[in-house]
C-alpha cells in the first residue's frame, strides 16, 4: 500500500470527479495515474492560493484502473461524461478521452478550448497515461475540506508535483480501518 499526496489549485469536481457513486482521476496527474495500483490512497489537498490550503480535499482508495478507451465505453461511467446544460457535476465530467480511428480525441469538456475545440496541451499531457483510476471507497470534502492532525503532516505534499508515501506504520494508523478517517478535523 502507497499514499499519493498532491496539491488541486482549484476544485470544481472535476480531478478528482467525485460524482455518479465513484471517485475517478481521469485527467491531470500523470505521474499518479501511472504509478498507482489497487490498494493505493490518493490524497488531494488544497494548494497555497486557495482558502482551504493544506486541507484534505479528497481522499479515494483505488479499486480499479480502466484505460481511456474502457472507461469511455463502460456504462457505469456514461454520466461521467460531460454535458454544458446541466449540472456542475455533469459540466465537469472527467470521461473526455477516447480514440477515434487510432488517434486521440478530447470531447468538449472543463480541458478544452473555451469554444469546444481540443486542446491539444491538455490532450498531450494527459494521454501520456492512457489509464484512469477509479475508487468506490472515497471521501470527498471540496470547499469543507478538512484539517489533517499534525502527526501526519509528513504525509501532505505542498507542492507542484505528487508526493508519494510508503511508511507502512503512519498509514496503517491513519487508513486502517477506514471508519477511523473520523479523527480528521
Amino acid at each position: 500500500m502507497k499514499f499519493y499526496s498532491y496539491v488541486i489549485s482549484r476544485d470544481f469536481g472535476f480531478a478528482p470527479n467525485p460524482h455518479f457513486g465513484y471517485c475517478t482521476l481521469a485527467t491531470c496527474k500523470q505521474g499518479i495515474r501511472k504509478s498507482a495500483h489497487v490498494g493505493d490512497w490518493i490524497g488531494a489537498f488544497g494548494a497555497a492560493s486557495m482558502t482551504i490550503r493544506g486541507r484534505l480535499v479528497s481522499l479515494m482508495l483505488v479499486d480499479e484502473t480502466l484505460t481511456f478507451d474502457e472507461y469511455w465505453e463502460d456504462s457505469r461511467f456514461r454520466n461521467k461524461r460531460p454535458v454544458f446544460n446541466k449540472s456542475m457535476m455533469f459540466m465537469y465530467g472527467d470521461n473526455i478521452y477516447h480514440t477515434l480511428g487510432g488517434k486521440w480525441t478530447q470531447e468538449p469538456s472543463h480541458h478544452s478550448e473555451t469554444d469546444g475545440t481540443i486542446n491539444y496541451i491538455n490532450l498531450n499531457r494527459d494521454t501520456q497515461t492512457n489509464r484512469v483510476l477509479i475508487a468506490t471507497e472515497f471521501y470527498y470534502f471540496g470547499e469543507n475540506a478538512i484539517n489533517v492532525p499534525t502527526e501526519f503532516d509528513s504525509l501532505i505534499w505542498r507542492n507542484i508535483g505528487y508526493k508519494t508515501c510508503k511508511d507502512e506504520m503512519l498509514m496503517k494508523k491513519y487508513f486502517n480501518p477506514p471508519s477511523e478517517m473520523g479523527r480528521m478535523e
